[in-house]
């Protein structure tokens, strides 16, 4: 049974018009480690500073489970249920880990189940760019205001917010790919299965296993003769080129199915997330902070993740002093400067370790 795999991914933000990166680190470092933040269902715990040049940090989720399940096999074979159950003051803890660019805003993130998420990030983020905006806001409208008339206050208001357009986001990096590209991520096809309710071109590689639901929407699947990718490839290329060329028609297209890696994974046509390896979970536990979360920062699995930044200058940007953002100066600029190199490992896993893993179906989907 594989187990669960920490991915690494990309991640870019974007800003209001005026607001800096360094007003916006400054709120982000303002909460960190100081004050527990509720999001969605998670309680979490935010934890950043400056490491060459970098923005780095780690973010804690907390759960309320006491219980956790294992299975042992016992001496007549049958399966024996375990309860581990945490201390009293024991809580339930998933580590993320973060880096990205100041100058850019881009960089990369670790995910996995139970851990911090995109919508995760996207909040808090998102909570220190509002703080930002609101202050300065207040600021430009306090300054617009001196020696106005009351009644001018809204329309003051209305100048600030159009001087301070646009919203923040945080999103996944994507890769621009088309069908061949996304192609050459896969090993083989055993099976190919498409659901759509724009119609199915009438070619004879093909043969029916369902019936037409509503819709017109049907299953398909390729010939079992249709094994090796390169077969493949022509067919697939005429049969999306005849679906999605139909007009007045919204469509998304979807493939689900096995890397080379032999993970599971999804693509959007036009649409991909970049991905920049994993880690194996039990490898990335070992490679958090041994004693106290505060020592993040000289943990082997950052300084992996910081490696992929400080090479991808193309996707992350030229990394600057944070003079050339202009930082303001805090408590943790004065913390001596980790020695990552020594620490670093080869923990983090890449498509090329897992050539030869046998891949499971890859299949098709298509939306209105």
């Amino acid at each position: 049974m594989a187990g669960t795999k920490v991915k690494v991914s990309g991640f870019e933000m974007q800003f209001s018009e005026g607001i800096e990166v360094n007003d916006f680190y400054q709120e982000l470092e303002s909460i960190s480690k100081t004050q527990d933040i509720n999001v969605g269902q998670y309680i979490t715990r935010v934890f950043t500073r400056i490491v060459d040049g970098l923005a780095v940090g780690l973010i804690l989720t907390f759960r309320d489970d006491k219980k956790k399940l294992a299975t042992e096999r016992d001496d007549s074979g049958q399966l024996k249920v375990n309860r581990v159950e945490l201390k009293e003051d024991q809580t339930s803890t998933e580590a993320s880990l973060f880096c990205f660019n100041p100058t850019t805003k881009c960089g990369v993130f670790t995910h996995y189940s139970g851990s911090a998420s995109v919508s995760v990030y996207a909040s808090i983020f998102g909570q220190a760019h509002k703080n930002v905006k609101n202050r300065l806001v207040s600021q430009k409208v306090d300054e617009y205001s001196r020696g106005g008339s009351r009644g001018d206050i809204s329309k003051i208001k209305s100048r600030v917010q159009r001087e301070l357009g646009g919203s923040f986001s945080f999103k996944y990096i994507y890769q621009e790919k088309d069908l061949d590209q996304i192609l050459d991520n896969v090993k083989s096809l055993s099976e190919v299965e498409v659901i759509t309710e724009l119609g199915v071109p009438d070619e004879p590689i093909f043969r029916h296993i369902g019936s037409i639901a509503k819709k017109t929407t049907q299953t398909i699947t390729f010939l079992d003769k249709f094994k090796v990718i390169d077969n493949l490839r022509g067919h697939l290329s005429n049969f999306i080129h005849d679906v999605l060329g139909k007009k007045d028609k919204k469509y998304a297209l979807r493939l689900i199915g096995a890397s080379l890696s032999g993970q599971r994974i999804q693509y959007w046509i036009g649409n991909n997330i970049e991905e920049y390896g994993h880690f194996d979970y039990d490898q990335y536990v070992d490679d958090l902070p041994e004693k106290v979360w505060d020592e993040y920062y000289e943990c082997s699995a950052l300084a992996n993740i910081i490696s992929i930044v400080l090479r991808g200058s193309e996707t992350f940007g030229e990394i600057k002093s944070v003079n050339k953002w202009d930082k303001y100066k805090s408590l943790s600029d004065s913390l001596p400067k980790p020695d990552l190199e020594s620490v670093k490992t080869d923990s983090l896993k890449s498509n090329e370790d897992f050539k030869d893993d046998k891949l499971p179906p890859l299949q098709i989907e298509m939306y209105l």
